[in-house]
Order: C-alpha cells, then structure tokens, then sequence
C-alpha cells in the first residue's frame, strides 16, 4: 500500500466526514459500479429468481443472505481508486467467482437454509406443521450473527483488503471499530431505512403513473396478500416485487459500503497515523534532496586518493615515509660532542611531522565544510517547513481561519457578503427571495462569529450544531438573537414557510453583528 498515491486527502475526520467521503468515491465511479453490478451480480440474481420461479419469495431471501459477498464485489473498485488504481471491468467482474469460491462454506450454508425454509413453509398452513416453520425461523435467526453483525461495513475491509482471519481478525476488529462502531451501526440503520423507502417508491411511482379512474386491481391485491400471505398473488406480480427489491438492495449496498470504507480509512489514520506518516515522506524526500547535495559538494580525502587512482602502497613508499634508523644514547652514556651534535640536528631538520600535518589541516577543513551545509541545510529545511513548528493560540485561530470556508453547504468568507449586508438582505425580502434573504444573514452571522473567534465553529457542522454552540458560549455570540436567525432561516429553507412579520422586524431591527461578517 502506497500512502503517496492516495487520492483524497488524508487526514483525521470526524465519523460522519468519513462516511461523506466513502459516499463522495461512490459518486465519483457511480458508472463503473453500474457496470460490475450490471455484468456480474445482475445476471447472477437473475438466475437465482430463475431457479426459483415458483417461490420467488425464497429466491430473494437466498439474494440477501449473499449480500456479503454483494458488498466485497462492490467495495473492490472503491478501495482501488482510492490508491490512484481505476481497475478494468474484467478485474472487477472477476471478483464474484473468486469469492464465491472462497467463501463456499457461507455461499453453501445460505443455499441449505433457503431449500429447507421453502420445504418447511409448503404445509405451514397446517395447525400441525407450522411449529416447524417457526422453528425454522429461529434457526435462521441464529444463524444471522453468523452472517452479519451491525457494523459489518466498517469491518468488511479488513477480511477483504487486509486478508485476516480468526483471531487476527478479532483483534484488528476491535481495534478499528473503538471509535466508529457507533456510527457503523447508524449507518446500517440508515441504509435499511433508505433500502424500504426506494423499494416502496417504486409501487408508489406505478401507482402515480396509472390514469385517475382506472381500475387496475392494486387494491385487490394489497388485499390478497394481507389475507393469505405472497402465495395467492400472480406469478407476475411477485416477479415485479422481486426486481423492485433488486433495485432497491443495489443502490442501498452501494452507499453502505461506501460509507463502511470511509470509516475504515479514517479509524486507519486515527490508529496508525497515516496523515504523519504521509508528512514525514514528504520531509524525508527533502532531506535526501539536501542530503545528496551535500554529498556531492564535499570529498573526503579517501575520495580524491580514489579518484586520483593512488593506491596505499605508492603513499607508503615516498620518502616521508621512509623508516630511519639511528642509535639513541642515554644521556650518561651519550658523549658530549655527540650531544651538542644532536640538538644541532634536532634544530636544523625540517620536522619528519610536517606531511602529516597536511593530512590533519585537509582533513579538518573538509569536515567543517561538511559540518557548515549540514547546518545551512536544516536551517533551510526549518524555514521551509516552519509551519509545522508554529506554536502558540493566535497562530492556531489564523489556521482555523484560513480552514474554514464553508458551514452547512455555505460559503461563510468575509469576502463573499456584501459591506452593506442588511440593507441587501432587505432588498432582497422586498423582491420576493427571502431564502436568498435570510441565507444571507445567516451566513454573515456565521461569518462574523469566526472572524472574532467567539465560537469554535467546524465545516462539518450543521444549523443545530452552530445553534447548540453558540448558547453554549453564552452572551458574547448573542444567543437570543442567533437563535431568532437560526429559526426563521430554517423555516424558510426546509419548511418552505416564511417566518411571521414580528420575528422579521426582530431580525431586522436587532442586527447584532456588524456589516460584511465582521464585528
């Protein structure tokens, strides 16, 4: 795994964030999903409706029993494209037969419970035999934590993508789902709810589409089937129930494992610190950038005696070298001409030391050479990355300014209100935009809060987020008056209803908050 080629960026976010983030790489390769659902898990459900075609309803259990595998097929294009590899739709396909054959055991087991439930409900209407489809029942039940678990996108990649196993796998998944088990769960409670919603859209979509006065049977047959259950309808209508569901499962796994990915990838980077691993290669590659000039822009002496093809048995043969042999006297014995001799000697040679000493002052030079670009080459490393050492609130809070731009979807930067932002906020009530209106306000007010640094206000924040900080700050953020705005502008934008003439005039006449976001 290469850090480097990640094509989002890699930082740690908040849980929901995460989920954004599976969700935005499902947006992005939407087509090439489509492909891969339509080329190997479409056909394949298909077949399975097939075989079944006489009890449709056991077919489209056996279909969510194989969701797991649905949802590793799915997740494969996801975790290449997020390491800059868009893979090639015969690669993606031909994930399916492959872990169809690894998990032959799962595949195998959901085969089995589907022939006995469809054996086990043919005489369910029976007083006597429908024990057994109760019993029946309660084993699937048993068999569903066998299956799944409520945070089964967040630890889906680990089986997939890392290839764990047992208690590797235990481990690693206690580990990762510490801090985002909790939203893995809403997150499937979310997909299920959204799954129910695009299933029965899709009857309500046929229903508004029949011509008013048109007797088509579709009361007869909500009927039909609250009295004596999916057996008594049409061949065909279950047909269409069992494509509808289709469709809905599709969409559904998209965005949950999706949304299991991003949460993967951001409890990854909470636990091993990918964003400061990914900080230090890009530091490393400018050390060895100075590095390797240093390297290059000092020689040793070893070097240069390589470079000038000298080896040690020419250096010891010069005449500096030469080994000299003399008699040395005591100074009882030594005679006196012989040692007024000596120290006349002694004070006229030269000095055998001085070759050497050429040595120890090259040497030396060099070394502080080395030592000098050494130096100049962190100072450089430390004025280029100075950022990374900034200490200290106020240079904290001009970061947090550069940072946040946009709050609830809307751009809140000092630079995109007007100076005069009331009096073009009431121009625009007066032309009938009031949405435009009170977003307007809304976003000065917003701005302004940032802009003193009176509340810590996030991107990922929403309308009740900044409500429930700014009463939490108190008097400084105005929270009567923030509350007043956040109220009218929240029933214009999701209500469709316009607030009353007296909150209007207690927005207008109380402005609090300066002009063009700042205090």
């Amino acid at each position: 795994m290469e850090l480097e080629k990640v094509t989002a960026e890699i930082r740690p976010r908040t849980q929901w964030e995460a989920v954004d983030l599976g969700i935005s790489l499902v947006r992005q390769h939407a087509g090439l999903l489509a492909k891969i659902w339509l080329c190997s898990i479409i056909p394949l459900c298909l077949v399975i409706l097939g075989l079944f075609w006489n009890a449709l309803f056991w077919g489209c259990f056996l279909i969510w029993w194989m969701k797991p595998i649905w949802e590793r097929v799915t997740l494969f294009p996801l975790s290449r494209s997020l390491f800059g590899e868009t893979p090639k739709l015969s690669q993606a396909i031909g994930v399916l037969p492959l872990e169809l054959s690894r998990n032959w055991k799962f595949v195998t087991l959901g085969l089995v419970l589907t022939l006995i439930g469809l054996a086990a409900h043919q005489g369910a209407d029976r007083p006597d035999e429908a024990g057994v489809a109760v019993l029946y029942w309660l084993v699937v039940l048993g068999f569903f934590f066998y299956r799944s678990n409520l945070y089964r996108s967040l630890v889906l990649p680990i089986k997939f993508l890392e290839g764990l196993d047992k208690q590797q796998y235990r481990a690693r998944a206690q580990v990762l789902s510490f801090r985002s088990s909790g939203t893995a769960s809403a997150l499937t409670a979310l997909c299920l709810v959204m799954e129910f919603f695009v299933f029965m859209s899709q009857f309500y979509y046929i229903d508004l589409m029949v011509p008013d006065g048109s007797d088509w049977g579709y009361q007869q047959l909500i009927n039909d089937f609250f009295e004596g259950g999916p057996g008594v309808l049409p061949s065909w209508v279950i047909a269409i129930v069992a494509l509808f569901y289709l469709a809905a499962m599709t969409l559904a796994t998209w965005f949950y494992v999706g949304g299991g990915f991003g949460l993967y990838v951001n409890s990854r980077t909470w636990t091993e610190g990918w964003d400061i691993e990914l900080t230090f290669k890009r530091l490393g590659q400018r050390v060895g950038l100075v590095l390797l000039v240093c390297f290059f822009s000092a020689t040793t002496p070893s070097a240069r005696a390589e470079a000038n093809d000298v080896s040690i048995e020419s250096i010891l043969a010069d005449d500096d070298f030469e080994v000299q042999k003399r008699d040395v006297w005591t100074e009882k014995e030594k005679p006196e001409a012989e040692k007024e001799e000596a120290s006349s000697s002694t004070s006229s040679d030269p000095g055998s030391g001085d070759g050497m000493s050429l040595f120890v002052q090259g040497g030396s030079i060099i070394f502080w050479v080395i030592v000098t670009l050494v130096v100049v080459g962190l100072i450089w490393l430390i004025i280029t990355n100075r950022q990374m050492f900034k200490l200290g609130s106020g240079e904290k809070s001009e970061e947090k300014k550069k940072i946040i731009r946009t709050v609830a979807g809307m751009n809140v930067t000092a630079e995109s209100l007007p100076m005069r932002l009331v009096e073009v906020a009431q121009e625009l009530w007066n032309q009938g935009l009031r949405k435009e209106a009170l977003g307007l306000l809304y976003r000065g007010a917003i701005s302004s809060l940032i802009t003193r640094q009176l509340v810590d206000i996030e991107e990922s924040d929403t309308e009740m987020d900044c409500l429930h900080r700014v009463l939490s700050t108190g008097e400084p953020a105005y929270p009567q008056y923030f509350e007043a705005l956040t109220t009218a502008w929240m029933m214009q934008a999701y209500a469709l209803s316009s607030p009353n003439d007296a909150l209007m005039q207690r927005i207008w006449s109380q402005w609090p908050f300066g002009e063009g976001g700042k205090s």
